[in-house]
């Protein structure tokens, strides 16, 4: 299974471009150790505008251990940096990056570790085949591999805008013109459900910073 490294960074005044293109550049060093980048995210709401979020994927924890912290190094526009181990679960699949525009919310909860299988159970069949016939995409759903309680755990989720994520909030009792009834109350009875599970949660929204292809020389 492969192991993520979700790092929170902050960036040199106005050098979101600079840090994608020297990311991008040291590519093929990150492939050679193994490892992926996952995705590169400038924040918009909850961060701070020179804070953002860098996702690496790599084979296992040595791999991860040895090649996070270079690459973030090796970037001299990042000035500091913290790192989480996260590992996927229903999603996703591969790592294969995403590259839709739009925003990117990125929900961390807190649960119980008994309360894993419902929550997620919850996610899968109640609450994301309404989010998804409404046009976000669940990017992937990840759970900290840090120790301690509560457990913690990453949700990933691409937005078309941020009007289109305040669309999706589940709030109103009547869904929103155009979306499917039947999967929305599906959706707001496995929400109220899944906020009982959860002792505490936040959320950010981030655009993501697409990066250049990779050029050989």
């Amino acid at each position: 299974m492969a192991i993520y490294d979700y790092r929170t960074i902050r960036i040199r005044r106005g050098a979101w471009g600079e840090v994608a293109t020297a990311i991008n550049a040291a590519s093929s060093d990150i492939a050679a150790g193994g490892g992926s980048i996952f995705g590169l995210f400038a924040g918009l709401i909850g961060l701070a505008s020179d804070e953002g979020v860098l996702i690496t994927a790599w084979p296992d924890a040595e791999a991860a251990n040895a090649g996070a912290s270079r690459l973030t190094a090796a970037v001299s526009e990042i000035v500091e940096s913290t790192s989480e181990r996260i590992v996927p679960t229903a999603r996703p699949l591969d790592a294969t990056p995403p590259r839709e525009t739009g925003v990117y919310a990125h929900r961390w909860f807190w649960l119980q570790p008994q309360d894993w299988a419902e929550f997620q159970r919850l996610s899968e069949e109640g609450v994301w085949p309404y989010f998804e016939s409404d046009g976000c995409r669940i990017v992937g759903l990840w759970r900290s591999m840090e120790p301690g309680q509560p457990a913690k755990a990453l949700l990933l989720t691409r937005y078309p805008s941020v009007a289109h994520w305040e669309r999706t909030r589940l709030q109103s009792p009547d869904a929103p013109p155009g979306a499917d009834e039947r999967l929305y109350r599906r959706a707001q009875d496995a929400g109220r459900r899944r906020n009982e599970l959860t002792e505490r949660s936040i959320v950010r929204l981030s655009r993501l910073m697409l990066l250049p292809p990779a050029t050989n020389s």
